[in-house]
C-alpha cells in the first residue's frame, strides 16, 4: 500500500509541472579496520533524485555492499557484490522568503530485514551567497517482517555549507539521535551524537559533473562488546547534474 502511495504521488508530480532540476549521484563509502569488533567495509550506491518547479521533488536509490566470503562482509572494494538495501523519498520546498525555506519530506528505506518509514522536516536559512545553515528534524518507525518487534528514534541535523571559495563547496553536519529505551547510540546511553561530517565539493566543470567527498565518523564498537569509540568514514563519488 504505501508503495503504491508513493508511486501515484511521484506520477502526480511528474505531470503537474515542468523540469527544474535533476541529477544523478554516484557514490563509494569505505569504513577500515577498527579495533577487533569492526572489520573493513565497503558499499556503494547509485541515486537519481528531481526537483520540480512548483517544489515537489523525489529521490530513489539502489545500494550494494562488497562481499568476499560468508560471514567476511566488505572487505574488498567492488568484491561479489551484494543487496545493501534501496530507498525513495518524496518532498516539498516551501520558500518561505529569500532566506528561509521549510522542506517537509517522507523516506521509505528497506533491505531483507526490515524497513523503516521517516518522516523530516528541515528549517534552511541563507545567511549570505556564501554560507548557508540547516536545521532538521527526523522520526524514523523501523518494522521487521514476521516479526512482532518495531523500534524508533528521533534525529536532529545541524548542518553549515560554505561557497565562498572560487568553484568550491564545503560543508558540514552533525546528528544527535535520541532512542528508544533499551537501545544505546553512545556508550551506555541511548541518547548522543550520532554522525559528524565533513564535506567537499568540486564545481569548476562546464560538463555538469561534480566530484565530491565525504570524511565523517560514526559510534562503533572497537575493541569490546561496547559502543564506545567513534569509527572513521570515507566517501567519494560524482553527482551529474541536468
Amino acid at each position: 500500500m504505501k508503495i503504491r502511495y508513493l508511486t501515484s504521488t511521484l506520477l502526480l508530480a511528474l505531470t503537474s509541472t515542468a523540469v527544474s532540476a535533476a541529477s544523478i549521484n554516484i557514490r563509494h563509502e569505505f569504513q577500515p579496520d577498527h579495533g577487533d569488533k569492526a572489520g573493513a567495509k565497503h558499499a556503494d550506491r547509485v541515486a537519481v533524485s528531481h526537483r520540480f518547479a512548483n517544489g515537489v521533488g523525489f529521490e530513489v536509490e539502489a545500494k550494494w555492499r562488497s562481499n568476499n566470503e560468508i560471514g567476511e562482509h566488505n572487505q574488498d572494494p567492488f568484491s561479489e557484490f551484494a543487496g545493501n538495501g534501496q530507498q525513495a523519498n518524496i518532498s516539498y520546498l516551501y520558500r518561505i522568503n529569500e532566506s528561509f525555506t521549510l522542506t517537509p519530506q517522507y523516506k521509505w528505506e528497506s533491505n531483507d530485514t526490515k524497513m523503516g518509514n521517516q518522516f523530516n522536516l528541515t528549517l534552511g536559512y541563507k545567511v549570505n551567497d556564501d554560507w548557508s545553515t540547516s536545521f532538521r528534524h527526523r522520526y524514523h518507525y523501523e518494522t521487521r517482517p514476521n516479526v512482532d518487534q518495531s523500534a524508533h528514534y528521533n534525529r536532529w541535523t545541524f548542518g553549515a555549507s560554505y561557497r565562498g571559495i572560487e568553484n568550491w563547496g564545503l560543508g558540514a553536519t552533525v546528528d544527535y539521535t535520541w532512542k528508544q529505551e533499551g537501545e544505546v547510540v553512545y556508550k551506555d546511553d541511548n541518547a548522543g551524537v550520532s554522525e559528524v561530517n565533513f564535506t567537499f565539493e568540486y564545481q569548476g566543470f562546464d560538463s555538469g559533473w561534480r566530484p565530491f567527498g565525504e570524511v565523517g565518523a560514526t559510534p562503533s564498537k572497537k575493541d569490546t562488546d561496547e559502543v564506545d569509540s567513534y569509527r572513521p568514514r570515507f566517501r567519494v563519488g560524482m553527482k551529474y547534474n541536468f
